[in-house]
């Protein structure tokens, strides 16, 4: 007797975890049909509600980059005015090398063909002027002396030889 009481306990025993693994079953079948049922309700405002948050995101990003992008093109355009200001500094001076070079050595070439720098044609022209002056001097000396009466002889002007 002893062993069937053990068999029939057994038999119980595995009815009662049919019976819960058929409940566990059920039940996830039912809350697959509930998951279902609000998804086909609440789904197109749940999907609504996430184009918008996805949205947002997108715009922060977009709004993140572009502000990187910003700065990025500020230090490029900095970086380029610097070296362009470098770059220009170096031919202003070079060129004002070559000028320099130029013009001496253009200033030696009319020296050795014996052409008068400015400074000799200036002090020339002063003295021009200068001897300009004098001649009008002169000529107006001349011209009052010349319309004077002359003086009558005098004695020792007429006197025989």
């Amino acid at each position: 007797m002893a062993a069937r009481k053990k068999g029939k306990r057994k038999s119980t025993s595995a009815k009662g975890t049919m019976a819960q693994t058929i409940d566990t079953g059920h039940r996830i079948w039912l809350a697959g049909l509930g998951a279902l049922v609000r998804t086909q309700r609440e789904g197109p405002k749940l999907f609504n509600t996430l184009v918008e948050e996805g949205s947002a995101v997108e715009q922060q990003q977009r709004s993140n980059a572009q502000h990187l992008i910003k700065g990025a093109l500020q230090n490029l355009r900095e970086s380029v005015d610097e070296r362009t200001a470098g770059v220009r500094s170096k031919a202003s001076e070079t060129i004002d090398n070559l000028e320099e070079i130029f013009q001496s050595r253009v200033q030696k070439a009319l020296q050795q063909l014996g052409m008068p720098t400015s400074h000799e044609i200036g002090a020339l022209s002063r003295k021009v002027n200068e001897l300009n002056r004098s001649v009008q001097a002169l000529t107006r000396s001349k011209t009052s002396a010349a319309r004077k009466p002359a003086a009558p002889p005098s004695e020792s002007d007429t006197a025989p030889f």
